[in-house]
């Protein structure tokens, strides 16, 4: 009788390049409703037009409320039960976990085995908006890096894979590029400390942490190309951390892993404590870039950036950025942002380049 091949992380790099989904969309619960998109702001506090107003949307040039660039990729999330499927909550296990429908795969990945994984990479490119109504869904499954590498949980690889966000018309929407840490927990007695590990800095230095506010931002006042110098400070957005508003964002974005709700599911995988999904920390740059570039700039491409430390609950995040360039390029005004996260810990997050064009300021009568 053969025996299942053991596969090891060289088999994994070898597979670089490959496509490993079926080739089918796999949709989204429910087309973009209001309601939604209203829940997905609540705990990040954003206030932009854009996202209630249809008559403010329209008179900035879209056919309607548009999408939150952040919640694309939740709108496209495979739902976790639906009429005609068997329980999902078959035993009475306490931290047991209910899986979504099977990701748009064809093939597992040739890794080798793990017991625990996490988020840690993401970069988005926006090709058009999503609408009310519109339904959406994800294509692809195609293997980009491999990454080898032993950290403070344990030993294992950061892989990066690519997918298709697709509309009901089958249009590409958004190219979405994911990265996770696949990985063997260390039991807790050999658990490093962090000056232990191959490759990581030593502890930061303490930060200052500004106020949290709500937005303050006057929408009617926009940023112009012309306005903006390279060297320029984006405006800081604080985030305090606290279990409401953990779950609140995650209910919102609909990751539902414990791993940003339950503390003792967190810390049995060498993880502190429950910890900001990735959901809510696109949503968290979001409101920081978006609050800078107003209602009439545009956002292109975000990312790449990294995940470095945990946002644990209990934290204060706050987001800033600086303008790294600008250049005119193809009839359009691009600036580049660098955005980042950070705690009194040190950087959590980023940086990461995002790519924004700001309109041209009007001539004077």
């Amino acid at each position: 009788m053969a025996t299942k091949r053991e596969y090891t992380w060289k088999d994994m790099e070898d597979a670089i390049g490959q496509d490993f989904s079926d080739g089918k969309i796999h949709w989204g619960v429910e087309p973009l409703e209001w309601t939604s998109i209203r829940r997905f702001c609540e705990p990040i506090e954003m206030d932009c037009p854009l996202y209630f107003s249809d008559e403010v949307a329209r008179q900035h040039g879209y056919q309607g409320i548009p999408c939150p660039l952040s919640m694309v990729q939740s709108v496209a999330a495979s739902p976790i039960w639906k009429p005609g499927d068997p329980t999902r909550w078959p035993v009475p296990e306490r931290n047991f976990r209910a899986q979504t429908e099977p990701e748009p795969v064809s093939r597992p990945m040739p890794a080798p085995k793990t017991a625990a994984g996490f988020v840690t990479d993401i970069e988005k490119e926006y090709l058009q908006p999503v609408y009310l109504g519109d339904r959406l869904g994800r294509r692809g499954n195609k293997l980009i890096s491999v990454l080898v590498r032993e950290t403070s949980v344990g030993k294992g690889a950061f892989y990066v894979s690519e997918s298709q966000i697709v509309n009901q018309r089958e249009e590409v929407v958004a190219l979405f590029r994911s990265g996770m840490y696949r990985f063997n927990p260390y039991p807790k007695e050999q658990r490093p400390s962090r000056e232990e590990v191959p490759g990581r800095p030593s502890a930061p230095k303490e930060r200052v942490i500004p106020p949290a506010r709500a937005s303050d931002v006057d929408w009617s006042k926009q940023r112009y190309y012309e306005d903006v110098k390279v060297g320029d400070e984006v405006p800081a957005v604080t985030m305090h951390l606290t279990v409401q508003r953990l779950v609140i964002e995650a209910g919102a974005n609909r990751d539902f892993s414990p791993h940003h709700h339950n503390t003792e599911s967190t810390q049995a995988e060498g993880i502190p404590e429950m910890f900001m999904n990735n959901g809510f920390v696109q949503a968290m740059w979001e409101r920081t870039y978006q609050e800078y570039i107003g209602l009439d700039g545009v956002v292109k491409k975000v990312g790449p950036f990294r995940m470095r430390i945990f946002n644990t609950v209990g934290d204060s995040i706050v987001t800033r950025g600086v303008v790294k360039g600008k250049r005119q390029e193809t009839g359009e005004n691009l600036v580049e942002l660098e955005i980042w996260s950070e705690s009194s810990r040190g950087t959590s997050v980023g940086p990461g380049p995002v790519l924004v064009t700001l309109p041209s300021k009007p001539p004077r009568r």
